[in-house]
Formats: C-alpha cells, sequence, structure tokens
C-alpha cells in the first residue's frame, strides 16, 4: 500500500513539474499591439534602420519591445520599454550588412 502512494506521489510530482514548465508566464501575457496602442514602423532610404514607435492610447502601463528582422545578418531586439497612459517610446537598430531590414515586429505586455 505504502509503496502505490509513493508512486502515485511521485507520479503527482513529475505532472506537476511538466505542467508549471509548459508554459513560461512572459509568454502568457505578451501580444500583438491592440486598441491601446497606436505603432508605427518605417525602414530608412537605404533599407538598413529600422524604427519602431509605439503611443499608449489605453488607461494603463505597458511595456513594448521591438525586434528588427535582418534578413541574413543577426535580428535585433530592443529592451521592454515602460510606457505610461498618453506617452510614447521606440526602439531603433541598424543591420550589420546582409539584406537589410526585412520586418519590424512589436510585443506589447500589459503591466
Amino acid at each position: 500500500m505504502r509503496s502505490k502512494l509513493r508512486a502515485l506521489a511521485v507520479v503527482a510530482l513529475l505532472f506537476t513539474g511538466t505542467a508549471l514548465q509548459a508554459a513560461p508566464a512572459e509568454a502568457s501575457v505578451m501580444r500583438p499591439p491592440g486598441s491601446g496602442e497606436s505603432c508605427t514602423y518605417s525602414v530608412s532610404g537605404d533599407g538598413m534602420t529600422g524604427t519602431g514607435i509605439c503611443k499608449n492610447i489605453g488607461d494603463h502601463t505597458i511595456e513594448v519591445k521591438f525586434t528588427i528582422v535582418c534578413g541574413w545578418s543577426p535580428d535585433l531586439v530592443s529592451a521592454w520599454l515602460a510606457i505610461a497612459p498618453g506617452e510614447s517610446d521606440g526602439g531603433r537598430g541598424t543591420c550589420d550588412g546582409g539584406t537589410g531590414v526585412g520586418s519590424i515586429v512589436a510585443d506589447i505586455r500589459d503591466l
């Protein structure tokens, strides 16, 4: 009887550990820009520098992170930037050679 209880306890612990690792907290709150943000993106004339700017038009503070996809060069990723309601912030990066800026992506998370 005790060995069955131990086996069930071990299985429960393994299942709990696996379930906790399956979905990191950050992934569940990150989202694309929605109705509470206004984001714009631009690329320089030579195609090598990308800029993303987001304005918080919502009623609570958000964080934004920009990724500049650089074709054949490594992508550039900004730190998370906190933006209060009514404020704007942005990120800029220059691709190091390659084919230049392929896209600019903003990820948002609510605070």
